[in-house]
C-alpha cells in the first residue's frame, strides 16, 4: 500500500513538470461543463496508463518465469538502473537528449488531438500514449510486478496523481512559477531514483522478504 501511495505521490510532484509538456491539451477541450470535461480527460489518460500498466505487468510475468537465476538479476539491475537514468532525467541531473523532429511531431499531434476537443475521454486516452520520461520510469516498476494486475495498478496509482496537476493546467501557469514546478518534478525524479536503488537492492536478496 505504502508503495502505491508514493507512486500516486510521485505522479502529483512529477505532473508539474510534465504540465509544460502536455499543458497545452486540456485548453483544447471543449465541453458543455468545464469540470466533467477535466474529469474525463483526467480518466481517459488514466484508462491508457492502467492498459499500458497491465501490458508492462504481463510481460514482465514472463521474465519472472524464466529459470535463469542469472538473467533475472541483470534484467532487474537492467529496470532499476532505467527507473534512476529517467529519474535524473527529470530532476535534471542528465540533459534528456533532444529527438530529431519532435517539435514538428507534438504540431502534427495537437492538431490529430484538437480534432478530439468534444470528446474529452478520447483526447486524454491519445494523451496517455505521449512520450514522458515519468511513464517510462513507472512502465519499468510495472514491468519489474511480474503481474498484469499489479503493473496496471502501478499505472493507476500514476496516473491518479496526475490529476490534479493536469485539472488546473491552464491556472498552473499563472500560479506556480516554472522555478518552483522544476523543484516539485525534482522531487518525484527522487522518489523514482529511489524506488530503482530499492529494485537493484532486489536483485540481490537484500530486503526482499519470502
Amino acid at each position: 500500500m505504502l508503495k502505491y501511495l508514493m507512486i500516486t505521490l510521485a505522479g502529483f510532484l512529477g505532473s508539474y513538470h510534465c504540465v509544460g509538456m502536455c499543458g497545452f491539451i486540456p485548453p483544447l477541450i471543449q465541453y458543455r461543463n468545464w469540470l466533467a470535461g477535466n474529469l474525463l480527460y483526467s480518466a481517459g489518460r488514466i484508462f491508457s496508463y492502467s492498459f499500458l500498466g497491465f501490458v508492462a505487468g504481463y510481460a514482465g510475468m514472463f521474465f519472472h518465469k524464466v529459470e535463469f537465476q542469472f538473467f533475472q538479476k541483470f534484467l532487474t539491475v537492467f529496470l532499476g538502473s532505467m527507473m534512476i537514468i529517467f529519474g535524473l532525467q527529470i530532476t535534471g541531473n542528465i540533459k534528456e537528449k533532444g529527438v530529431p523532429g519532435l517539435d514538428l511531431i507534438f504540431t502534427t499531434v495537437a492538431e490529430i488531438l484538437s480534432k478530439f476537443r468534444r470528446n474529452p475521454f478520447f483526447l486524454g486516452m491519445f494523451n496517455g500514449f505521449l512520450p514522458c520520461p515519468l511513464v517510462y520510469a513507472f512502465l519499468m516498476q510495472a514491468i519489474f510486478e511480474g503481474s498484469p494486475i499489479r503493473g496496471m495498478l502501478v499505472m493507476f496509482a500514476f496516473g491518479i496523481g496526475t490529476v490534479p496537476a493536469m485539472l488546473f493546467a491552464s491556472k498552473i501557469f499563472q500560479i506556480i512559477s516554472p522555478r518552483l514546478r522544476k523543484r516539485l518534478a525534482s522531487f518525484s525524479g527522487v522518489i523514482v531514483i529511489l524506488l530503482g536503488v530499492w529494485i537493484i537492492l532486489r536483485a540481490f536478496g537484500i530486503g526482499h522478504h519470502h
